[in-house]
């Protein structure tokens, strides 16, 4: 309480101070947060279009190879959707991470407990560039899904009818890095950027221990850097990888 006094939330949309006690977006703001609604893209969790409405997979996914098992993802990226972003990535408000991982869990958290995984991997960024920004954002997303995930768990536990009980959490583990620093990529189509980004990951070590990992991530756009890191971690010895994205471009490449 007192720390709410001294540091009042803000709407992760607009930045304004919220009401003592609200969290999340504020009333003006909330309505124009797109959430990923059903059907969704088997592939990449992406919201199919109507005209794929009959479909498992989105056009993109049927296009490009892709070595994850499947995706779940929070928002559509939007005006509002960008806004949260570039202040989780740019602005030093890391308190957008838990807005996130509370919104991805509110809607998806028995899904992801489901897939039993034995851990959640952030998308890592370049030692340049992490000191330059003092954090790595997915790190933070990563951070907060298991503590949430950590709370559900222990009331799934006490719960004798959930189908989703395990003894521990999901923790954090850092095995990817980033051993290349590349460029901005927003222009670049799927084919520049999966040229890009292919040799910029390698596995930090043996990955073989691990069934199903949970790729953590802000953006997915086109996939590039999801479909690198999967290739990485699978190549470390790692069964299967599932993809998290807060936001999913609604665009196809």
């Amino acid at each position: 309480m007192i720390l709410d006094l001294l540091y009042p939330g803000r709407c992760p949309v607009c930045n304004e101070i919220l009401p003592f006690g609200y969290h999340g977006a504020c009333r003006s703001c909330a309505p124009s947060l797109s959430y990923v609604s059903q059907p969704a893209c088997m592939g990449c969790g992406k919201e199919l279009e109507p005209a794929e409405a009959e479909e498992e997979y989105c056009r993109d996914c049927l296009r490009h190879r892709r070595s994850f098992a499947g995706g779940i993802a929070l928002l559509n990226y939007n005006e509002a959707a960008r806004r949260i972003m570039m202040g989780l990535k740019y602005k030093n408000r890391r308190e957008y991470a838990r807005f996130l991982a509370d919104e991805m869990l509110r809607r998806h958290g028995r899904r992801i407990l489901r897939l039993k995984a034995d851990a959640l991997v952030p998308v890592p960024i370049h030692r340049d560039r992490r000191r330059e920004r003092g954090y790595n954002q997915a790190e933070l997303l990563a951070k907060e899904l298991s503590r949430g995930l950590s709370t559900a768990l222990s009331a799934q536990n006490n719960d004798s009818s959930s189908d989703c009980r395990r003894k521990d959490g999901i923790p954090v583990k850092n095995l990817l890095l980033r051993v290349e620093n590349t460029a901005a990529q927003k222009s670049l189509g799927y084919e520049a950027r999966q040229k890009n980004e292919a040799k910029a990951f390698r596995a930090a070590g043996s990955c073989g221990e691990y069934r199903r990992l949970l790729l953590v991530d802000d953006i997915y756009t086109t996939g590039a850097t999801a479909q690198a890191c999967t290739q990485a971690l699978l190549s470390a010895g790692a069964g299967e990888v599932w993809i998290l994205s807060m936001a999913i471009g609604m665009g196809r490449q």
